[in-house]
């Protein structure tokens, strides 16, 4: 901690003026916003998942330390998941209120902007570069995926923080700490998440072939300590059933999954290209320090093009392709005129307000989200076969200032549902939570849906009757949304109406392109 907090110190003795306290600002607002965030953000998805097996002391049914079912736990997703001491830490943290870890949840998010800039070699006087890092921090990386979830924080917030600090460390001539301690965290970051302990190894490896002069012992015992990680995370079997079944080689796919998830590394290559054809400044491309950083984002982006588990995956890569490009920008060290002056100091006041607009709209869906959920669990319980009708926001029908933020899907979202349904009843009362105005859905005065399908629409909302006596499975349908067709899958869940008429409501999986770009057109079932 000292090692954070003796720099955190300095930078802010030595940013007494305007811009430091732009600087500081910036990222005391960045750690506010978040903090508050993750305080209102209710538990969801894989939350559930682990506190499923800590019911009885979650629930105060059992005050008593809960180690058999901590050993319990652990076994099972040593066995089928993985053993990352990222998850062995959070199933200790949902022994304790949920507010605790969400603060210093949040506080790490605040950490994690400083330790950029710092890795991005800016400062209070770069106030500009801060803000345009604040900016893609908050847009660029993949926040969408369930990363206001607490299991997912740990795994991903927590673990860029550890990977940060070690980086920053690793470069330092005159902070580097002693062997002991630089195992040590290396370690701790090799045993906490595989996807960002890969491609800092990667990293470290390449500087030391590149830069033998610069080779100590505290640098070896950061790889070293990786690497001892990351060979206990090989021994869980549930590691090699994750990446066995999903990963794969596909041009196409991997080509879309670039194009569509990974733009910080696309500016990044732009931004290499543009220096590599100025002769006075292609020598930059030879920095150490920037090939360590260029390396670890491409292997981390290599992960997630190969790994078809989710954007998530990609969030190393997408990290440190920002932090290389504002390394970059900084590197180039433009000489400003004073009208150039005065449209920065511009651009700097109007990504603040835009950003601090942002968050506002985001924390504002979080106690929507939180409000909607307590309402939900309270009709859950007392319906009998899980059905509850509900007005809940949709993703699509968020601002798209949120950009996706905090996390809409967990009552869309098959996996959330089942551990949502065995956690605060069993998984054969399955919750199904579906729009009021269906309760009464055979009144309704509804339109049919143009194209090939059974649906009527009502309000932006799908329904159609249950055919035969089965309800109809889960399936893709070419779906027209702003002009635009797409296969979508349609999530179809089972409902009866006061009249006592079976229907199934229809959730059509949007993706980002369809989320805000009008509405629901034509929908044609597939040709197999």
């Amino acid at each position: 901690m000292l090692y954070l907090l003796m720099p955190c110190m300095k930078d802010m003795m030595l940013c007494k003026n305007n811009d430091g306290c732009w600087f500081w600002g910036v990222i005391v607002l960045f750690t506010i916003a978040h903090v508050l965030i993750y305080s209102f953000m209710p538990y969801v998805t894989d939350d559930y998942w682990y506190m499923y097996y800590l019911y009885d002391y979650c629930k105060g049914l059992d005050t008593s330390f809960p180690m058999d079912d901590l050993l319990n736990c652990w076994q099972i997703h040593y066995l089928n998941d993985n053993v990352r001491l990222s998850n062995i830490v959070f199933t200790l943290a949902l022994l304790v209120p949920k507010i605790i870890p969400s603060i210093i949840t949040g506080v790490l998010v605040g950490v994690s902007l400083w330790l950029s800039s710092k890795l991005c070699m800016i400062d209070c006087r770069n106030r500009l570069l801060l803000v345009a890092l604040a900016f893609v921090f908050s847009f660029m990386l993949p926040w969408y995926e369930q990363m206001f979830s607490l299991c997912f924080a740990f795994n991903y917030i927590w673990a860029t923080v550890i990977a940060l600090l070690l980086v920053y460390l690793f470069f330092s001539e005159s902070k580097q700490p002693n062997v002991v301690l630089s195992l040590f965290l290396g370690l701790l970051m090799g045993w906490w998440h595989e996807g960002f302990a890969v491609p800092l190894l990667g990293g470290f490896v390449a500087f030391f072939i590149l830069n033998r002069r610069e080779i100590s012992i505290s640098r070896v015992a950061m790889a070293v300590g990786l690497f001892i990680g990351l060979i206990w995370l090989a021994t869980s079997p549930g590691v090699w059933k994750r990446y066995e079944t999903s990963a794969y080689i596909d041009v196409f796919i991997i080509l879309k999954k670039f194009v569509q998830y990974h733009i910080p590394l696309l500016i990044l290559l732009v931004t290499m290209f543009l220096i590599a054809i100025d002769k006075k400044k292609r020598a930059m491309l030879a920095d150490v320090r920037l090939i360590v950083y260029v390396l670890i984002c491409l292997i981390g982006v290599l992960i997630s093009l190969c790994i078809n588990i989710g954007p998530r995956t990609g969030w190393c890569g997408c990290l440190f392709s920002i932090i290389t490009t504002i390394y970059l920008w900084r590197k180039l060290e433009i000489k400003f005129s004073k009208t150039r002056v005065l449209l920065g100091r511009v651009f700097t006041f109007l990504i603040t307000m835009f950003l601090l607009s942002h968050y506002v709209v985001v924390v504002h869906y979080a106690i929507k989200v939180r409000t909607e959920t307590e309402h939900i669990l309270k009709l859950y319980k007392m319906s009998y076969d899980g059905l509850v009708f509900a007005d809940v926001t949709y993703n699509y029908q968020t601002s798209p200032l949120a950009w996706r933020k905090p996390y809409f899907e967990k009552f869309t979202y098959r996996w959330s549902l089942f551990w949502m349904s065995a956690y605060y009843d069993n998984p054969d009362k399955t919750l199904r939570v579906v729009p009021t105005c269906l309760k009464n859905a055979d009144k309704l005065n509804a339109i049919k849906v143009k194209g090939d399908n059974p649906f009527m629409i009502y309000d932006g909302f799908l329904f159609a009757p249950v055919s035969g006596d089965s309800i109809v499975v889960d399936r893709f349908y070419e779906v027209k949304i702003g002009g635009i067709k797409k296969n979508l899958v349609c999530l179809n869940f089972p409902f009866t109406t006061t009249s006592g008429k079976e229907y199934y409501f229809a959730f059509p999986q949007r993706g980002i392109f369809q989320l805000w770009f009008g509405d629901i057109e034509e929908i044609n079932q597939l040709q197999e």
